[in-house]
């Protein structure tokens, strides 16, 4: 058991073969062990394999009791040395120290991995927490907007000379690995995001985060065009079309397409998260059946040296 700060509570790196029961018992407070929870399938992902998609798992223990736990996941975001986080203390645990102290053990462990930034996300059920992240030297960036669809009709056509093509587990290919990072990289190089995909990284949002992605490719070329990001929950995570293909309807066929898939799958409401400033994608979204729920500020801390 690795101490990372001791505060109002015991702040440990989470280790499964020695601390799976103080997790487990945690998770049953919120009902994330209850097959009927929204959130049981993450939960369970997370207590069967913690560090599959988690960079960080903190647990804040006192009285042989998890208090608290906060995860940061592996994928990069917004940059390479940037990681969005998540922390949860029970209601009962809440105004008595554990969450800053948990933040405080999440900045070491960035330290130790080489990390710069944390950044939280906060969409309307979890505003209430904003004041605990401006306490704890997060700025807020609300740029960000949140858009939802709850089941409305939605139409599209199909471009001609593009065919579609599904890729998850069932079909690993290294190739196709590597065509979608460049895509990604070619797709985002002007988003500022700074951070550069691999097909190992590709591979790793499949296999670890059970990411789906439906690709279009030019039948003429067979260059990459287009593609979206699906996973197993509600959230439709992303869509990008290179620029040769704007304004020709692609965009819009294949977030139906993937819609479609959505619903073949038992959603019939989805949710996303798009710049306020991108007025394109939110227009596209829009005739599509979409709806701007409200903000989803991104709270941003950097780690103290």
């Amino acid at each position: 058991m690795t101490t990372i700060q001791p505060l109002a509570c015991q702040i440990v790196e989470y280790d499964p073969a020695c601390m799976q029961d103080l997790l487990v018992a945690l998770v049953a407070r919120w009902g994330g062990n209850d097959p009927a929870s929204p959130y049981y399938d993450f939960w369970q992902s997370v207590i069967a394999a913690p560090h599959k998609s988690m960079e960080v798992v903190l647990l804040a223990v006192k009285d042989d009791q998890a208090k608290g736990v906060a995860f940061a996941n592996w994928r990069p975001y917004r940059n390479e040395n940037a990681r969005s986080v998540v922390y949860l203390v029970p209601n009962d645990c809440q105004k008595k120290g554990i969450g800053t102290a948990l933040k405080n053990g999440m900045d070491v462990a960035f330290r130790k991995r080489g990390l710069t930034h944390q950044i939280a996300m906060l969409d309307e059920r979890s505003l209430p927490a904003a004041g605990f992240f401006k306490k704890t030297g997060f700025v807020a960036e609300d740029d960000v907007v949140q858009l939802a669809w709850d089941g409305d009709d939605y139409s599209y056509k199909e471009v001609p000379g593009l065919s579609f093509h599904l890729y998850d587990a069932s079909c690993l290919d290294d190739k196709i690995d590597d065509e979608l990072a460049n895509f990604y990289n070619r797709a985002y190089a002007n988003e500022q995001l700074g951070v550069a995909f691999t097909g190992a990284k590709i591979r790793r949002l499949i296999t670890d985060d059970d990411v789906w992605m439906v690709y279009a490719r030019d039948d003429a070329s067979g260059q990459i065009a287009a593609y979206t990001e699906g996973t197993r929950t509600s959230l439709f995570s992303g869509v990008a079309v290179l620029r040769p293909w704007w304004g020709t309807g692609l965009a819009q066929w294949i977030i139906g397409y993937t819609m479609d898939l959505y619903r073949e799958r038992g959603f019939d409401a989805l949710w996303s998260v798009t710049r306020r400033r991108n007025a394109a994608s939110i227009r596209l979204q829009k005739r599509l059946g979409w709806h701007i729920v409200g903000p989803y500020p991104h709270y941003i801390a950097t780690v103290p040296d």
